[in-house]
């Protein structure tokens, strides 16, 4: 128990050094730009999310899920799903977050200025983290994403000594991804120069599953359930920016980027957890409320510890640059408990190959936030607020219902 306890923490220190890069971009950003501009870096941060989920189509989640049963085919899950995500982010990512971008800016100078900003997010799609998880070198990836943390805190250090534009920002994102994506690359072909496997349960799964099972058409469901994931994290901006206006929009991204850099740490559990979801067979209830719980212990104290700290984040972060971003923040704050929760269920479906699950509960808390959002839209920032809480209680519901009810595990 305490050397996983040890291998979680080490693994949560990188993500956690990633996700806190991000949160000094926006701060540097917020006192090195015009206001606008420093919007413009909060919202190609939202825009990015459309890119790289969209961009991935559910590949990583089916390679973590292959390599996890049989790591004999971890060279030829990698090697394919490599090429799905080139295309799928040429196909679909980098479309999707351009018409995200239109649709949170006014004029097309601040839309060429996103178009800029979303680029330098491309070296991710070669990165291969995900098939370090797999492989259970969760301190393989804590190094590579600490490196990008350090890459991007150095140049925001930099950025607040000499003048600086957003070029500057985007080719600073550009070098954090191409370093990360390098030490991934590095770590991993050591991996899979050698064929293992996990136990004589799972060696049965052939090089033709694998090719079946990351196939186009075979990943509709999964693919699905991610592209609706991204517009679930991102509805309520982009109906602020289409309804609402460019500065609504930014006014509430500001308090909800910092939000959503806390959602990470239950993300970071799932990531660590989600080659034991793939493991877990359909009957093992105590294990599965065994991980629910350790879900809701961090969302709990992590909603409340933002709601106290919201009015100093904000300031250290903002500065004055956003207006009432300290009370938006903690209006939001108790969403990072139903945020960990949803986590923790969804990567439980999405583990069991259950694609078109994850899409409908998913697809439940859209539309539930549309209903909200359109109901009360005069009341501005509160409607936009309102909305979030719809669509994550709507997703949690749906999401126990299909949990309640496994089905018989499918065949890799």
């Amino acid at each position: 128990m305490l050397t996983r306890g040890l291998k979680i923490a080490r693994f949560a220190a990188g993500d956690l050094l990633w996700k806190v890069a991000n949160v000094v971009v926006l701060a540097v950003a917020a006192r090195v730009l015009p206001q606008e501009q420093a919007g413009l870096v909060v919202l190609s941060q939202t825009a990015s999310m459309i890119l790289l989920s969209l961009g991935d189509l559910g590949f990583r989640a089916s390679g973590i899920r292959l390599i996890s049963l049989a790591q004999n085919n971890a060279r030829e899950v990698v090697r394919v799903v490599m090429v799905r995500r080139a295309l799928s982010v040429l196909i679909a990512g980098l479309p999707g977050a351009l018409v995200c971008s239109a649709l949170l800016v006014d004029d097309i100078s601040a839309f060429f200025s996103l178009a800029l900003l979303l680029i330098a997010y491309l070296p991710y799609f070669f990165s291969m983290d995900w098939g370090l998880l797999a492989l259970g070198q969760t301190g393989q990836v804590a190094i590579a994403r600490g490196a990008y943390g350090l890459v991007l805190i150095a140049f925001a250090a930099l950025a607040l000594v000499f003048d600086v534009n957003l070029t500057y920002f985007a080719f600073m994102v550009l070098s954090g991804y191409g370093v990360f994506a390098f030490i991934c690359w590095y770590f991993l072909k050591k991996h899979t120069a050698y064929s293992v496997s996990i136990d004589g349960k799972h060696e049965g799964v052939t090089k033709l599953n694998v090719g079946a099972e990351l196939a186009w058409t075979a990943s509709i469901a999964l693919a699905s359930s991610f592209a609706i994931n991204t517009i679930f994290h991102s509805l309520e901006i982009l109906l602020a920016g289409a309804f609402l206006g460019e500065n609504e929009s930014a006014l509430f991204a500001a308090p909800f980027r910092l939000v959503f850099s806390i959602y990470a740490v239950g993300w970071i559990l799932t990531q660590y957890f989600s080659p034991h979801f793939a493991r877990l067979l359909n009957g093992e209830l105590k294990s599965k409320l065994r991980f629910f719980v350790v879900f809701f212990f961090y969302g709990t104290i992590a909603s409340v510890a933002t709601f106290l700290l919201a009015p100093w984040l904000t300031t250290i972060v903002y500065g004055d640059a956003f207006p009432n971003a300290a009370v938006v923040m903690q209006w939001l704050a108790p969403t990072i408990l139903l945020d960990s929760l949803v986590a923790c269920q969804g990567t439980l479906l999405v583990m069991h190959n259950r694609g078109l699950a994850s899409a409908f509960s998913l697809g439940a808390g859209c539309l539930a936030s549309l209903v909200v959002f359109l109901m009360f839209r005069e009341q501005g920032i509160v409607a936009v607020v309102a909305a979030k809480y719809a669509a994550y209680i709507a997703l949690f519901s749906m999401q126990t219902s299909y949990i309640l009810r496994p089905q018989v595990r499918a065949s890799v």
